[in-house]
């Protein structure tokens, strides 16, 4: 497996030292991990510490020479297959959130097009501030994925939400946005007539993963219960076989019980489409239960399809259409309203040759289709067939003649006359 780039930003907490441990682990696993570092950052660990584990040069200076190397900032940045500020402080937050790059950190990080990880660590004032909640809001909305800081003592003595996740946290997280655990082709599915995977023996086990105990501790909080044995090898499944992390296992649940889905069942198959569909993100599942819930289930309407969850190749369709084409829902309800015209029936295929002939065409707005239509009707109106020229009436002829009368007797004797010269008398 091709090698990995890892660019770690640190920044002036006292987590720092845990950026250090998160450097460690994802060396350990073959990962190349090159440090940014702030220059609050290097007050609470020296890059040499960094240099020793990761074996890579850490950066803190934008203005040093390196030989052979083109523009830093630029370089560093296409390296970067993930991106990962651990920890990350409300300055830091700040600053990308207004795009400011005023130092080597920033600027990578404003270079960059790799997924950009951001692990806060401050107090929980700062926290909870509104300002602080509105840039991490804003980043979140254009692709920047947070880790949530966990409930604990703070350095300044406090107890509230503000502490960097753990360590281990954060590796799966990497690991899931690079792939590597979230690999389906890799692992055997999980579905949901399958019997369970795992023993009671292996659920006792795998207890002793803090990752695992964490998951269970979360759903059990969720469903406001302790799980049955059935259900943890469930919730195992999903972690370990589908990939699921932990942070997408919660959203489903909420989901499913927003939705009133609370079957295990019902569950189990939500969990198996969201892994078929490569959805390893708390990002990726809000835009799939958005797309879901609202233009997937309005689209249904405009074919007159209600009381039923979409099948997956409609489901495709309505993805192209809405992601891949870009079309609008306007857009979208004229071609359905064209295709129950056009056949009597609800056919998506049918919508989605209309639509691919739009796409052909550059249509994007319901004005173009509206003047395309009046174009066509136009030239429908104007045209004239040409008609048969009507034929003359016949030529009146006069009616003054007399009827003949005929001499029956003479027309006799001439026939006969004629018939005996025939024979010869």
């Amino acid at each position: 497996m091709e090698q990995k780039n890892i660019i770690l930003g640190i920044t002036g907490s006292i987590a720092a030292y845990k950026g250090a441990e998160l450097a460690n682990l994802l060396t350990k696993e073959g990962k190349a991990v090159h440090a940014i570092m702030t220059k609050a950052g290097m007050e609470f660990i020296t890059p040499l510490t960094l240099k020793s584990l990761t074996k890579q040069r850490v950066y803190h200076d934008m203005f040093d020479e390196v030989a052979y190397e083109d523009i830093r900032h630029i370089s560093l940045a296409k390296r970067a297959d993930v991106f990962v500020i651990a920890p990350a402080t409300a300055n830091i937050i700040g600053k990308i959130a207004s795009g400011i790059a005023d130092d080597m950190l920033s600027t990578v990080v404003m270079a960059t097009t790799a997924p950009v990880i951001i692990c806060p660590a401050m107090n929980t004032a700062m926290y909870e501030n509104p300002i602080v909640q509105q840039n991490i809001k804003k980043l979140e909305s254009v692709g920047y994925i947070f880790v949530e800081p966990k409930e604990s003592r703070l350095a300044c003595g406090d107890l509230g939400k503000g502490a960097m996740a753990d360590v281990a946290v954060i590796v799966d997280k990497i690991n899931h946005v690079l792939g590597v655990a979230a690999d389906a082709s890799s692992k055997p599915k999980y579905t949901p007539t399958q019997t369970a995977q795992y023993s009671l023996e292996d659920v006792a086990e795998h207890l002793n993963d803090p990752q695992i105990a964490q998951l269970f501790a979360r759903v059990e909080d969720i469903w406001g219960k302790l799980l049955k044995d059935s259900e943890r090898q469930m919730y195992l499944g999903f972690y370990e076989d589908l990939g699921l992390p932990i942070d997408v296992i919660e959203f489903l649940l909420h989901y499913c019980i927003d939705m009133g889905k609370k079957n295990n069942n019902y569950i189990q198959t939500v969990a198996q489409n969201w892994a078929d569909e490569g959805i390893f993100t708390k990002e990726a599942a809000a835009e799939h239960v958005r797309l879901f819930n609202n233009e997937y289930r309005e689209i249904l309407r405009y074919f007159g399809i209600v009381g039923r969850e979409p099948i997956a190749k409609e489901v495709e369709y309505m993805k192209r259409w809405l992601v891949e084409d870009g079309f609008s829902m306007s857009i979208i309800q004229i071609a359905a309203e064209k295709a129950i015209t056009n056949t009597a029936k609800a056919p998506l295929a049918y919508a989605d040759g209309i639509l691919n002939k739009y796409k052909e065409s550059g249509i994007t707005t319901v004005a173009q289709i509206e003047a395309l239509e009046k174009d066509y009707y136009d030239n429908i109106k104007s045209f004239k067939r040409p008609t048969a020229k009507k034929a003359k009436p016949a030529a009146k002829t006069a009616q003054n003649y007399k009827g003949r009368k005929w001499d029956y007797e003479k027309l006799a004797q001439m026939e006969k006359s004629y018939i005996d010269k025939k024979v010869g008398k």
